[in-house]
């Protein structure tokens, strides 16, 4: 499998490679090699120990243009979504389930609302 990375600015103005696995679709990006996920946790410092044992739990990380679902299944299966502002909820929608399933869909598509949110009102209010 390649090493594919997309270049994300953190907060101090350094680029920070997050690796993924493939894209899904246009904006929608999988990573699901538990070391890769791991990377991912260090380097954009996402404390996945947060999430709840007992079910599917999301940590959600917004950096600039993009968003960073991450979500432990159980202690050696973890998925990360990167959502990145040109997804099309239209689009997401028409994914077979056996691609993304339905849970992670709503995930997405809330995670993503929530960015949207937070850019809309964060123009108006400047």
């Amino acid at each position: 499998m390649r090493n594919l990375k997309i270049n994300i600015q953190n907060e101090e103005g350094k680029l920070i490679g997050f690796q993924v696995d493939r894209e899904i679709m246009n904006g929608l990006y999988i990573t699901f090699d538990f070391l890769k996920v791991e990377k991912n946790y260090q380097n954009f410092n996402i404390d996945y120990q947060k999430s709840n044992e007992s079910e599917i739990n999301s940590i959600i990380l917004n950096i600039d243009d993009v968003t960073i679902v991450s979500t432990k299944l159980d202690a050696d299966n973890h998925v990360q979504f990167l959502i990145e502002e040109n997804l099309s909820l239209k689009k997401l929608k028409k994914v077979p389930e056996n691609v993304i399933p339905l849970e992670f869909k709503k995930i997405i598509r809330s995670a993503y609302r929530a960015y949207c949110e937070n850019n809309f009102f964060r123009g108006v209010a400047s």
